[in-house]
């Protein structure tokens, strides 16, 4: 599990590849915080499809704990990847900020909810070690293994989303930061440079 989650944070971290180029323009800075959730979308997409289709193949497969763990997994997966086609969908049509207070918003708007749904995972994560905890003083062995798969489960997928909502989190944190804000600042400074900006609304 712990193998499975470090090669996902890695695959996520290629994400903060998109700060390369600077952004000149409100629409440029827009179209590239659009690819920023495309991305984020589409990778949320791929672990959702991939533990529908493992988990739900070796839901067949197994008894005892592992089989609910799949069972789980397979319930996590359908949530995801609902949500990352519709916000695939939504990342994808025209924007309507147009004005930089707006863009300001829609940036800060942006940040917060991947800090919500951080602070959300922490409490997945958690949930996960207490059902695995209360399995313990379950004389039921279905009980236990039923607690103790759902347990192990909340711990992958919380674990997961925690540092998918991390890494989307940092990468908007900085596009805004390199790409938003130098906008709206009347000093632009570089190397061998210093210009007067006057943003004309």
């Amino acid at each position: 599990m712990v193998t499975r989650l470090a090669l996902l944070v890695c695959s996520l971290a290629s994400i903060l590849t998109l700060q390369a180029q600077p952004a000149e323009t409100p629409a440029t800075y827009t179209a590239r915080r659009a690819t920023l959730d495309q991305r984020g979308m589409l990778v949320l997409g791929s672990w959702a499809a991939a533990t529908i289709g493992v988990s739900g193949a070796r839901y067949f497969a197994t008894e005892g704990k592992e089989k609910y763990f799949h069972q789980m997994n397979v319930g996590w997966g359908v949530v995801n990847l609902a949500l990352a086609g519709t916000s695939f969908l939504a990342a994808r049509r025209p924007p309507t900020e147009t004005s930089r207070p707006e863009l300001v918003k829609a940036q800060l708007r942006t940040e917060n909810l991947y800090l919500l749904n951080a602070g959300l995972d922490v409490a997945y994560v958690a949930t996960g070690f207490y059902l695995k905890e209360r399995a313990k003083s379950r004389s039921s062995a279905t009980r236990h293994d039923q607690l103790r798969g759902y347990g192990e489960s909340l711990l992958l997928q919380g674990g997961f989303l925690l540092a998918f909502d991390g890494v989307l989190y940092v990468a908007h944190h900085r596009h805004g930061q390199h790409h938003l804000y130098p906008l709206l600042s009347r000093l632009q400074v570089g190397p061998g440079y210093a210009a007067l900006v006057l943003p004309i609304r």
